[in-house]
């Protein structure tokens, strides 16, 4: 028999993250426990209201599963079958891999045959804020090799322009969130190419993203919010060339790995992305390192205080301990 916990864990912001939809001081997680005689597993996902998803509904979903889950009618290969896709589905099968590899006295890396690098190229987010503010931001924090910068439709020319001015061989990801009109895409056509921007991600709300139907646009488009699991693929093929993985959208490693397999057959690029939580839900994804062309996993930068045994973000690098908090 299987033992499942919930817990709500809330967790200090060291500054606001502030994007064009909103912002907020805290992050909001839930952790799934998995207890099977002396070996605990956990999971870690983050509610995300741009999905209709809040702390009590994912709560609900879970528990929902809760007696599947403990008298093992529930795993990793059926999970699919019982829940859908999103935060909920996330943590259970986190709390899976995580319970499955301490049972069997091995990492989840080790599990895939996948090496544990002992550090990898971090990026870092710059949020929305004062242009002078972001700019100075951009600069403090030079040393990552990816800089992502949250914008929205105003004061682009000003900030790209200096971002890489100061930065003129970083990886520079936009992430407009929604934000743009078709208009906005025409019209800093130029803009983008001349301050080199290597990704635009998620330049339109999703519900309005076919005018990028067979685009033939100079900078790669991601999808975020237009994609989640591998049934999106081939809808967003036509519109997008690089999609970002997020655990909290797929519903969890498993699905993730099925993703990458399926985005590279079909010739699109693949970011792995993150909310911002605790280094338990970068390890959750991290498995998925070697296959990926953007890494955007710095959500514990923004934490005041993050997991013991969690990444370390030093010199623009992650930095991944022997003694690790998850998997």
């Amino acid at each position: 028999m299987i033992k499942l916990d919930i817990s709500h864990l809330s967790w200090q912001l060291n500054k606001s993250f502030n994007i064009s939809r909103g912002s907020k001081n805290t992050a909001e997680t839930i952790e799934v426990k998995l207890t099977e005689n002396k070996f605990t597993g956990i999971g870690e996902c983050v509610p995300y209201g741009r999905y209709n998803e809040t702390l009590e509904s994912v709560q609900k979903e879970i528990l929902e599963l809760k007696d599947g889950i403990e008298n093992l009618e529930i795993n990793k290969k059926n999970l699919d079958q019982f829940i859908k896709n999103g935060a909920a589905r996330n943590a259970i099968d986190c709390a899976l891999w995580d319970l499955e590899s301490k049972k069997k006295k091995e990492t989840v890396w080790s599990m895939l045959d996948i090496q544990k690098p002992q550090e990898i190229p971090s990026s870092y987010t710059v949020v929305l804020d004062d242009p002078d503010k972001m700019i100075e931001d951009i600069y403090g924090h030079r040393e990552f090799p990816t800089i992502k910068i949250k914008v929205d439709n105003k004061n682009l020319d000003r900030i790209l322009t200096n971002a890489r001015e100061s930065l003129p061989n970083t990886t520079i990801i936009v992430d407009a969130n929604e934000s743009f009109e078709v208009d906005d895409l025409n019209k800093n056509i130029d803009l983008f190419v001349k301050t080199k921007i290597d990704l635009l991600e998620q330049p339109l709300i999703s519900t309005n993203d076919d005018k990028l139907l067979n685009i033939n646009y100079p900078i790669s488009i991601c999808a975020d919010e237009s994609f989640h699991d591998s049934s999106d693929l081939d809808k967003i093929s036509a519109k997008y060339d690089t999609i970002n993985i997020k655990l909290d959208k797929t519903g969890g490693l498993t699905e993730a790995l099925k993703i990458q397999k399926k985005a590279k057959e079909k010739g699109l690029k693949v970011m792995l992305g993150c909310m911002v939580s605790s280094s338990v839900s970068m390890m959750q994804i991290l498995p998925l390192y070697k296959n990926a062309d953007f890494i955007d996993l710095d959500g514990p930068c923004f934490l005041s205080e993050d997991r013991k045994n969690g990444i370390v973000y030093s010199n623009g690098m992650m930095k991944i301990g022997e003694e690790i908090c998850w998997g």
